[in-house]
């Protein structure tokens, strides 16, 4: 209202000086002769100024499409993924087992031969215990790459541990898109990673006329308007356009909030009223060999005051730079807060193999050799149950949430009412139920996962990420929700 009454001021002022009399002219002066006058060019009528995107407008939209993901009846299927494979129950022996389990470096003199075996043993946990194997492809993807690595290193003259890294890395990467694979040295997955890239400062107010809407998001502009800007995931932003609706696009890739390592995992604080709630991972720090008894109490915290913010008209949930830890934090707090009501559509199994059972010895040793359902992520059901709830909640999210805090994000996709904001979320929960496992000549660390999870659809998000609502620089997000907060009224009582 004050910039419409302030550009209603400057309007009357400029009329009240085009009415000013003009100046006499002198008598002794001869008049010029009469011409006539040229016909007046119309001045041309200005568009009008789109009306700004009305929030309640924009929140049923989001909930209209999630809700349609959530409640399909049809289940997911991963079946095709998870056969049962009894015959691999005796593949290792205790002994053998004792040394994948237990971490180790290299054997002395280490030889060309060590190595090789050390690839066949991979390429056995791959099959025996990886939950995504089937996934990929099996045995006819695997095999051949076996074949390759093998060949590979048999043509090097004196092959080190490196070298094993590196060549596992580079055969196996095109085949596996897993954020939470580690091969020694590398994430499998980095090579498939899409990042966030924006172009600052330009905002649109409708998407009437553009070239490409697919490179326009909806974000929250500099006066807390939800409005339109150019913004796309890509590689390295090579294959973005340089122009686009007569702008010259200098894109910039998305940063991320800065992490505090000595910051609490939970915090609890509130703006103008407005509870934010702050997660930043979902397993305690080690101190001095031990869990840090601070982080401990504040994942209890986090656990139980879900509750607290049931009837909260306005919620913010921070959930940036949380790479994740124990699910069940997560979990516990999403049940108190919705009720115990809502439920992600999907589908997560565990394969139960030999050395999953060692590592976890809660499993009854009649599952071995079958893909069971897991205790870790109960929210996994092959259906989704939708939650009908009033109250805006903003989760902010970027590329540091994975695995059990973008599980936090998935299941407030549940809940009517919820705007995620920021960027694109890591990626890394295809797979999950790690266990780090040591090659037994070299020493090479694997880390991979033995569960197999698929939510809302079977598409691989990992790498990808979940995309936001409202695409935001993910480091100003709190900041552009404020802004929102304020530009829409929302917060009556602030």
């Amino acid at each position: 209202m004050k910039k419409r009454a302030l550009l209603s001021l400057l309007l009357a002022l400029a009329l009240l000086a085009g009415c000013a009399p003009a100046a006499e002219v002198p008598a002794s002066a001869p008049l010029p002769p009469a011409a006539a006058s040229p016909a007046p060019t119309p001045e041309p009528t200005p568009a009008p100024t789109p009306e700004p995107v009305d929030f309640r407008e924009f929140l049923d939209g989001v909930n209209a499409a999630r809700k349609a993901i959530i409640t399909q009846e049809e289940p997911l299927d991963i079946s095709p993924y998870t056969p049962d494979f009894h015959e691999q129950n005796r593949t290792f022996t205790e002994a053998e087992m004792e040394r994948l389990t237990t971490e180790h470096g290299p054997e002395e003199n280490l030889t060309k031969d060590g190595l090789l075996a050390d690839a066949d043993t991979f390429f056995t946990l791959l099959q025996t215990t990886y939950g995504a194997y089937y996934y990929f492809g099996g045995d006819d993807v695997f095999f051949p790459i076996r074949d390759a690595v093998r060949e590979e290193l048999a043509a090097m003259e004196d092959p080190t541990v490196q070298d094993l890294n590196d060549v596992l890395y580079r055969r196996l990467y095109p085949a596996i898109n897993d954020g939470h694979f580690r091969i020694g040295d590398y994430a499998i997955n980095e090579a498939h990673q899409q990042y966030m890239y924006y172009v600052p400062g330009v905002y649109l107010d409708s998407l009437d006329g553009v070239e490409n809407p697919d490179y326009l998001k909806p974000t929250i502009g500099p006066d807390g308007r939800i409005c339109w800007w150019y913004a796309a995931i890509s590689r390295d932003g090579g294959d973005l356009p340089s122009a686009l609706d007569g702008h010259t696009l200098a894109w910039r890739r998305a940063g991320r909030l800065s992490q505090n390592r000595k910051a609490l995992a939970f915090d609890e604080s509130e703006w103008e009223g407005v509870p934010i709630l702050i997660s930043r991972r979902m397993s305690a720090s080690w101190v001095n060999g031990s869990r840090d008894p601070d982080d401990l109490k504040a994942l209890e915290r986090l656990a139980s005051c879900g509750g607290e913010y049931a009837g909260s008209p306005l919620l913010i949930f921070d959930v940036r730079m949380n790479g994740g830890g124990l699910d069940e934090y997560g979990y516990r707090w999403f049940q108190g807060w919705s009720g115990g009501k809502g439920e992600c559509r999907g589908a997560t199994v565990f394969r139960c193999s030999q050395l999953f059972l060692r590592h976890h010895t809660f499993i009854s040793p009649e599952h071995i050799g079958t893909y069971c359902p897991s205790p870790f992520y109960p929210f996994g059901s092959s259906t989704g149950a939708w939650v009908e709830r009033s109250g805006p909640a903003f989760v902010l999210q970027d590329k540091g949430t994975a695995s059990a805090g973008e599980a936090v994000v998935l299941r407030f996709h549940v809940a009517a009412d919820t705007i995620t904001v920021g960027g694109p979320t890591c990626g890394c929960l295809l797979t999950g139920n790690n266990i780090d496992l040591y090659l037994p000549h070299s020493g090479l660390h694997c880390g991979m996962g033995t569960g197999l999870i698929s939510n809302e659809t079977n598409e691989n998000r990992d790498g990808v990420g979940y995309l936001p609502d409202l695409w935001v620089e993910p480091s100003t997000a709190l900041d552009a929700v404020k802004r929102l907060i304020d530009y829409y009224g929302l917060n009556s009582e602030g």
